[in-house]
């Protein structure tokens, strides 16, 4: 049993390969995203038989219920028991809505298992012999040439052209009777099984047969008993004016020399007389245009008799204003009004309009032109006049419907009798009509009635989905049928109760076929009506399940053919390489067919799916359906059609024909070769000189040892040893090169390296010599297997008896020469001097060093190696940016560089996978990293050597040890393998890498979504150890980056306000508890002045320019208690302090430095106890030297609480203390030392990250956790932090929101006159700008989330709307309002300009839109939308919030799929366009989401 994984899109569509014993033939696992748009309420509706019990029936859904999780994927389990076609489309609400909805139907296609007398055919493996039965002559000799086709040519099945009887044509496709075989070859239907079940036996050969359902033979009796069962003027009345235009035809044909026409056509000439005559004596006398309109004689009449007799029943019309004005409006007013019926193109002046609706309305006309008692005459000239203009549109569409008439009779005659390419039928006479019948006429034999049944045909670039009888089309009239006049056009209609008779019989039909045959060739595919092949496959499957199903399409769209492919379960399409017209059109099919290119990559889960990471891939079973030891499922892609590749079919011409005889032997070879089913003509391989028509023909077939059979048995031979090796398509590679007459074809098992290398000269025609140069195969061994040219021995010489060969021989040629050298590791072939057009030499090869050892060795052990891996060890192992590679090597070594593409994104595995997993999903191997691994083995070694310099923990070296081991084993294969191969241990040393970060991780991100798996990721690739810098001044200790690459060294790297912000969702929410504590210790040594620093420097040399950071540290140290085990434990550390608590600056190397401590409850005491008593002080080291951009004043922080409401204020207009922190630094534009956006004042995140923390302590207080109670203000006034807590408050709300309504300002404190914007929350309270406190920015939603007691709840989902109309992006949050006047949403940092508001990046947080802070508006919105559900008494979690969430993450998820860096970045430019000076993976833009999916899982999991 095989188990695949389909993913499905957001819409539910694919994201995208016999029974025995009940068990399935594939389990079927279907992955639906956490909250995708169709969880809501959905339902999958498969035709998947959940038993291997049931039958299947294409109508009998089954549901399944999709499980909806915002942070958990969904998996549907479908098992597949049967081959065939199957269906599932899925219902959903969308969101805010009970509606259901529907999904189009999406197939699948399990393909049949065949065997042949209990061996394996793989699809493959299949080679066809096409029969004509009619030509295989007395019985006796049948098996003769069963044999030679089974054993001198080694085909595997026969594909017979219907066996039944045949109608009067002769043609095996003119069935006389579905139901009887051919009496002139069968006793019995028993005689037929008994020819099957012999072939299989005794020759080792299946059977195919054609099935024909959509037409009969002409002169089939079963029509004339039920002549319902074709189109005819009852059954298809539409056809009327058709059938009397055919039968005119036929008249004036019969008539033609008696009207003085010529018969004999021997010139255009002739041929426009006859069309003068067809114009005057057929279209003349029909006047089709009575089909076509109304009959305005008779409805003028009618309207006067009903005017006269029945005036009360009149009633009056609203007519269009301007019926005075128009009269074509006002006559399409009148026939949409008056109408009896849809007009239609059926019986002569069938189009009426209704009598009293007609007169109604002309009185109306009347009446308002004032005339109130209308005369007769007034009526009657009023009635005309709209009858004509309706009639008039209606005599265009017949003129131009005769326009087409005359050119396609006048083409099809002309073709039929002059051109020198048609068949120059002759004389004109009764039996040689002048055009085809469309129509098959006969008269019932129970009622005499005379029918006209319209024959088939097919129509050049017609709809395959439109049924070109019915009344869709006008093909019958308009003669755009080529017409079969020996077949009746079958009539389905759109079920069965339509034409009950014919579907009884056409399944019986099916049914007795199935019974016998082991595949179908379904004739005159494109033609067949969906759903009549829909049902009459599931019928024949029902009888045979594995059933082989081929058929030929003529849509002229791979697309459509697609729509048949999947809907009626075609397992290949007949593809024609006599359609190739050039030797480059014939290298073009080999190597659409000849399978995938040699050094093809290999699919690999990489970071495109979710990890099962609860186990070690060891206590997993074993099975051959995982590409490698991440346990996920091959994944079921789209796949293009199966071909079944012909080198002639028996609807083509000959090579003979259309190229030379000589050709038939390299055509043959480069098919037979080819990794897909193929197939031949008989005839083909003996060489007969033309093509058969099925019709006429009535020799019979003969065979000898001329032609190509040795050949064909020698590649069949091979073809089966080939399968033998392996049953997988993409094991099968190959390489094909055209060059002049030459084809060479390189057909490679990539696991084995075993292979069999072609080398074809073509003969279109006669040409002049080419000599082919030396060939080199490198890190290839090759000998010859056989060489030979196809000759012509003689002429060909006719046969009235039997169908005869051109004589020809195959000529044995020297074979080429070889000569291997050793230190190249390459095979030269030389090509013997005597290769003449028509000759083919084949070579077996040997890959050297690339076998399914090697294969097997790189795909295991890479789980077991990475086992004692560490976080750190994987943050070397798969990251590592530039700028830390040049740290952790002392400035000497960098990310690789490929050339033509440039320079990697980092030195580790997920710089590598950045380019591959594209390369690898479009299989790319012209891609730059392709041609470059070709080339040498630079990658390789630089791979395993950049690790030499990092830590050499056991686990290191462990995995050191396997990845060098493997990428050492791979050296030695061919250079055209080294991408393959270098794609596969690059690939799965990395899934290996990403199990173990995923596996160590809490267990909500091991078993979570893909999303949320990628997420976590950056919290490895942000973490690591540095030279250049630390979280402690003498101790290397992992750090984390704010950002990579511009904050990833030195100084720059940790940021105390990133850090706090970011260490919830990358350290807390992965279950990273020892990192997450040491990021709070070591950043609380630093508390100076009561904050956080903003750049922590390792504590060496930290800056204090930040108000926010340490209210960010004091929520992390809160949310750690929240979420570590034993967090309260956290309280009690003690901390060595960075500075004396006199806040003096001194060098961390003083003896002063940390030679006192302080507990963590210490530290947050002394924090809230500085705030309330004010914080007054200038940085440490304040000049140009610390900050070259800023103004003195700039340097002088000042903070305070305004204790008439408990806010914290703080800053001033010269310096930026919260994260929007962009100081101007333009001197031309004379922005420099003037802040972006000072946000002095009180900020709303912080006075909402107060709060938090006040509720925290009071909290931990109560708890005895806590010893402090209360503070002592800048008045010396004690208050205790419950109070402090209750002002706040009270006041919040008070001071921040704007009401949408102006007669609600009283109750807050508002300046009517600066209001931009209502119904929101402001940005600052009582700012150095007061306008710039009523800015609408993202800020809000932070406190929301810390603090949603603030909020009055219906006031935060409000403002949170308004946000989401107004300032949410696809990606990022605008950082403020578009309709501000200070808006400026495209931030470039390195132009230098005039612009006060832009240069050099001023408007950092002006609109460009950022990432971070829209992981905290979504928490924001989850959580007061759950507040607004419970209020009502819905149900928490939501549905539609679930959906909500999920579509604003489209862009995210976008992003990070799309990013080289595996991250979001830190910004993007308006409506999410990139912005290049943005950091392109940032911390705090992956936590922040993380802790949104963090806050739904435990919501959920508390559910």
């Amino acid at each position: 049993m095989k188990e695949l994984l389909l993913r499905l899109g957001p819409l539910g569509d694919p994201i995208a390969d016999g029974p025995s014993n009940g068990n399935p033939l594939f389990k079927l696992h279907l992955l639906i995203s956490a909250a995708s748009p169709i969880s809501k309420n959905g339902k999958i509706w498969t035709n998947i038989p959940p038993l291997s019990s049931i039958s299947f029936n294409r109508n009998k859904l089954y549901k399944y219920n999709i499980q909806t999780f915002f942070s958990n994927d969904s998996i549907i389990h479908l098992d597949i028991y049967k081959p065939g076609s199957f269906y599932y489309y899925i219902s959903y609400s969308p969101p805010n809505s009970s509606e259901i909805k529907t999904t189009r139907k999406f197939y699948i296609f399990a393909q049949p298992t065949l065997s042949i007398n209990n061996k394996f055919l793989p699809l493959n493996s299949i080679s066809i012999q096409s029969l004509v039965s009619k030509w295989l002559g007395p019985k006796k000799n049948w098996n003769s040439i069963f044999n030679h086709i089974s054993n001198d040519k080694k085909y595997n099945m026969i594909h017979f052209t219907p066996l039944q009887s045949r109608g009067e044509s002769n043609s095996p496709y003119s069935i006389y009777d579905q139901l009887k075989f051919d009496p002139n070859l069968f006793d019995s239907t028993d005689d037929v099984k008994s020819l099957v079940s012999s072939l299989q036996k005794n020759h080792n050969l299946l059977s195919m047969t054609d099935i024909v359902w959509n037409h009969t033979a002409n002169n089939s009796q079963w029509i004339r008993d039920h002549p319902e069962v074709g189109y005819n003027a009852k059954t298809a009345p539409h056809l009327t004016a058709a059938i009397e235009l055919d039968s005119a035809l036929l008249e004036f044909s019969d008539q033609m020399k008696s009207l003085g026409y010529p018969t004999i056509i021997n010139s255009v000439d002739d041929l426009l007389k006859i069309m003068d005559g067809i114009k005057i004596h057929v279209l003349g006398s029909l006047k089709l245009w009575q089909f076509y309109i109304i009959d305005v004689q008779s409805s003028i009449s009618n309207v006067l008799d009903f005017y006269k007799s029945n005036k009360s029943d009149l009633f009056s019309i609203d007519l269009p204003k301007d019926f005075k004005n128009s009269l074509p409006n006002l006559a399409k007013f009148t026939l949409n009004y008056s109408k009896k019926n849809p007009f239609a193109l059926k019986t002569r002046y069938y189009n009426q309009l209704d009598t009293q609706k007609f007169t109604s309305v002309l009185v109306s006309i009347l009446n308002s032109l004032s005339i109130d008692d209308p005369t007769l005459d007034q009526i009657k000239d009023q009635a005309r006049k709209i009858l004509d203009e309706i009639n008039l549109p209606f005599y265009k569409i017949y003129d131009n419907d005769v326009s087409e008439i005359l050119e396609q009779l006048y083409n099809r005659i002309k073709f039929l009798r002059l051109d020198s390419h048609g068949p120059k039928l002759g004389e004109i006479t009764s039996f040689s009509a002048l055009t085809e019948t469309y129509f098959t006429r006969f008269k019932d034999p129970k009622t005499g009635e005379q029918h006209a049944l319209a024959n088939n045909g097919w129509i050049w670039n017609g709809d395959s989905l439109v049924d070109f009888a019915s009344d869709k089309t006008k093909a019958y009239l308009r003669r755009e049928v080529i017409i079969w006049g020996d077949c009746v056009k079958l009539r389905y209609g759109s079920k069965p109760e339509d034409s009950p008779y014919l579907w009884k019989r056409m399944i019986q039909y099916t049914e007795l076929c199935a019974s016998i045959f082991h595949g179908f060739r379904i004739d005159n595919c494109h033609s067949t009506p969906l759903h009549v092949g829909e049902k009459l496959l599931d019928v024949a499957r029902n009888v045979n399940p594995n059933l082989y199903v081929v058929a030929e399409l003529f849509t002229g769209s791979e697309e459509m053919d697609r729509i048949f492919v999947e809907r009626l379960g075609i397992c290949s399409l007949i593809r024609e390489a006599m359609q190739a017209w050039s030797v480059g059109e014939l290298s073009r099919l080999v190597h659409r067919h000849g399978g995938r290119p040699i050094g093809s990559l290999t699919w690999l889960p990489l970071d495109e799916l979710p990890y099962p990471c609860d186990k070690e891939p060891s206590q997993y079973p074993q099975h051959s359906d995982f590409v490698s030891e991440i346990q996920i499922p091959l994944t079921v892609t789209r796949q293009e059609p199966h071909a079944l590749f012909m080198d002639c079919t028996h609807d083509n011409e000959t090579p003979n024909q259309k190229r030379t005889v000589e050709d038939t032997l390299p055509n043959a070879a480069l098919v037979s070769l080819c990794s897909c089913a193929v197939g031949s003509v008989f005839g083909y391989d003996e060489c007969y000189p033309e093509l058969l028509d099925v019709v006429n023909e009535k020799r019979t077939y003969t065979f000898s040892n001329t032609g190509i059979s040795l050949v064909k048995k020698k590649i069949y031979e091979i073809r089966d040893e080939i399968s033998n090796e392996s049953t997988l398509i993409d094991d099968h590679q190959m390489h094909v090169h055209h060059e002049g007459q030459f084809i060479t074809l390189h057909r490679v098992n990539s696991k084995t390296g075993n292979g069999w290398f072609l080398i074809a000269r073509t003969k279109f025609s006669n040409d002049t010599d080419q000599y082919l140069a030396p060939i080199y195969l490198s890190g290839t061994r090759a000998k010859s297997v056989f060489a030979y040219a196809l000759k012509k021995t003689g002429e060909y010489k006719y046969s009235d008896t039997e169908i005869t060969s051109i004589p020809t021989t195959l000529e044995k040629l020297d074979d080429p020469q070889f000569q291997y050298d050793p230190v190249k590791n390459e095979t030269k072939i030389i090509m013997p001097n005597c290769f003449p057009q028509g000759s083919i030499a084949l070579l077996s090869t040997k890959i050297i060093d690339a076998d399914e050892s090697l294969d097997q060795y790189i795909r295991t052990g890479a789980i077991a190696a990475s086992k004692n891996l560490t976080l750190y060890d994987l943050n070397a192992l798969l990251f590592r940016c530039e700028s830390e590679e040049r740290d952790s090597s002392g400035g000497n070594e960098s990310v690789y560089n490929i050339p033509d593409y440039g320079d990697l994104v980092y030195a580790g595995l997920q710089g590598w996978v950045s380019v591959l997993k594209d390369v690898i999903r479009k299989n790319d191997l012209a891609h730059p990293i392709c041609s470059h691994l070709r080339s040498g083995k630079w990658a390789l070694d630089y791979i395993v050597n950049r690790l030499n310099k990092y830590n050499k923990t056991d686990g290191f070296e462990e995995f050191k040890l396997w990845l060098s081991s493997r990428l050492n084993a791979i050296k030695k294969v061919p250079f055209f393998l080294i991408p393959h191969y270098f794609a596969l241990v690059v690939g799965i040393a990395y899934e290996a890498c990403r199990f173990r970060v995923l596996k160590i991780m809490s267990s909500h991100i091991s078993h979570g979504t893909l999303f949320v798996q990628n997420l976590a990721m950056c919290s490895v690739q942000m973490v690591g150890y540095m030279n250049s810098t630390s979280i402690k001044p003498f101790e290397q200790v992992p750090c984390m980056a704010a950002g990579l690459p511009h904050f990833s060294t030195n100084y720059m790297r940790c940021w105390g306000r990133d850090i706090f912000i970011s260490l919830r969702g990358l350290l807390l929410a992965t279950g990273r508890f020892a990192d997450a504590k040491q990021h709070i210790v070591c950043a609380g040594s630093t508390l100076k002045h009561g904050l956080i620093p903003n750049l922590l420097d390792a504590g060496r040399n930290p800056r204090y320019n930040a108000r926010d950071a340490v209210w960010f540290w004091l929520q992390s140290v809160q949310d750690y208690i929240d979420l570590s085990p034993n967090g309260e434990d956290i309280l009690d550390i003690k901390v060595k302090r960075r500075f004396p608590l006199d806040d003096r600056f001194i060098d961390y190397n003083s003896d002063e430095a940390f030679s006192y401590s302080s507990s963590i409850k210490e530290i947050i005491f002394e924090i809230l106890s500085r705030h309330a008593k004010g914080i007054k002080y200038r940085e440490a080291n304040a000049g140009p030297n610390l900050d070259s951009q800023m103004k003195d004043e700039g340097f002088n922080v000042e903070v305070h609480v305004d204790w008439s409401t408990g806010l914290v204020h703080g800053g001033s207009q010269l310096n930026c203390g919260t994260w929007m922190d962009k100081m101007g630094e333009s001197e031309r534009a004379h922005n420099k030392g003037i802040p972006g956006t000072p946000r002095d004042g009180a900020p709303v995140e912080i006075n909402g990250l107060l709060k938090s923390a006040l509720r925290f302590v009071v909290d931990l207080n109560k708890k005895g956790l806590f010893p402090y109670s209360k503070v002592t203000t800048q008045d010396d006034k004690e208050i205790t932090f419950s109070e402090w807590n209750d002002l706040v408050q009270s006041n919040f709300e008070k001071c921040f929101y704007i009401p949408l309504e102006s007669k609600d300002d009283v109750d807050y404190e508002i300046k009517p006159n600066i209001v931009n914007r209502r119904g929101i929350y402001k940005d600052l309270f009582k700012s150095g700008k007061p306008y710039e406190d009523y800015q609408l920015r993202p800020n809000f939603p932070i406190a929301m989330v810390v603090a949603p007691e603030l909020f009055t709840p219906s006031f935060a989902l409000k403002a949170l709307k308004i946000a989401d109309d107004v300032i949410a992006g696809p990606v990022g949050m605008r950082t403020l309002d578009p309709s501000d006047l200070n808006y400026r949403p495209y931030y470039v940092n390195w132009l230098d300009n005039e612009d006060f508001a832009t240069s050099k990046g001023r408007n950092y947080h002006q609109g460009p839109e950022w990432v971070w802070v829209f992981g905290y508006f979504l928490r924001a919105y989850a959580h007061f939308y759950a507040v607004d559900i419970k209020a009502k008494g819905g149900t928490i979690p939501s549905e539609d919030l679930q959906q909500f969430l999920s579509s604003k993450l489209k862009g995210h998820k976008k992003w990070l799929r799309e990013s080289s860096w595996a991250g979001l970045t830190e910004l993007t430019n308006k409506d999410g366009n990139l912005c290049d000076d943005s950091s392109p993976t940032q911390a705090w833009s992956a936590s922040c989401l993380v802790d949104l999916y963090y806050d739904i899982w435990r919501l959920e999991n508390k559910k």
